[in-house]
């Protein structure tokens, strides 16, 4: 994905947000994979792949027999990817740069995986009709992505309305939509998804777990793009992280990730291109 089009801090700074990301995402969308039937042999795809959290899950899956490919604009990240796969000891898995805008390849693979890609791009369902179109007849198409309408904390606290509020911002500025996981199901739909499933899952967090900073983090990776928006200024970002981070850091407080639309599907006719 190209680096105008997206909100969130890139290079090494945005990685270790990443890893937190994998640590809150990982049970779910592990139990995603088992519902999409990702096993042994099959060809993946991880379409804005980061640092390669999932890409080395989906090549543990589908093991020595299969491989994996995946992309992001970011050598950074790829860079961490290639790193990681190496200490793990798996060499079935690939990392290659390249704009997922200009990315096109009909009947390609059995599985095409995307996680929080859809929602930052502007010209959304041409993504996704690629992603169906990349899939071999009886491949699958697995998203995820984001719905900032239905994040919370309790109690309800300013500084986290506000970083909501300059995610989703900032985020259209960009082009994408923050909102983009309601649509996600009828996106896959229009592109021609056969025997599609959707699901729901907001991960929450109270006490003091790592997982429960996401948000945070978050936030601080959005700043420096919020900033450049003029969406606002750095003074208020500046406060808004101090705020957000002593109220993460109460124990009694809980911190709702926005809610993550799951959907999945074969590709059971020739078409979707």
């Amino acid at each position: 994905m190209m680096t105008t089009a997206y909100a969130l801090r890139g290079g090494r700074h945005g990685a270790r947000r990443l890893d937190l990301l994998a640590q809150v995402m990982g049970p779910s969308t592990d139990a995603l994979l088992d519902a999409a039937g990702v096993g042994p042999g099959m060809t993946a795809v991880d379409v804005g792949c980061g640092a390669g959290h999932v890409s080395r899950a989906l090549a543990e899956r589908v093991g020595p027999d299969g491989h994996v490919l995946g992309l992001d604009f970011d050598p950074v990240k790829l860079d961490t990817a290639r790193r990681q796969a190496r200490r793990t000891g798996l060499e079935n898995v690939e990392h290659r740069v390249l704009d997922v805008t200009t990315w096109l390849q009909p009947d390609s693979y059995d599985v095409v995986y995307g996680r929080f890609i859809v929602s930052h791009l502007a010209d959304r369902q041409t993504l996704v009709n690629r992603m169906v179109a990349a899939l071999r007849l009886h491949g699958v198409l697995v998203l995820e992505d984001i719905d900032f309408t239905g994040a919370f904390c309790q109690p309800a606290n300013p500084a986290y309305t506000r970083y909501c509020e300059l995610y989703t911002r900032v985020v259209a500025r960009k082009g994408g939509d923050a909102n983009a996981g309601m649509d996600l199901y009828g996106m896959c739909l229009a592109a021609g998804l056969d025997e599609a499933h959707v699901s729901l899952v907001q991960p929450t967090y109270g006490g003091s777990s790592a997982e429960k900073e996401l948000s945070l983090s978050t936030m601080v990776n959005i700043a420096d793009s919020v900033v450049l928006e003029e969406v606002a200024s750095r003074e208020e970002c500046d406060r808004v992280i101090e705020e957000l981070t002593e109220y993460t850091r109460d124990p009694h407080s809980v911190v709702a990730c926005p809610r993550v639309f799951q959907v999945w599907g074969k590709k059971t006719l020739a078409r979707g291109r």
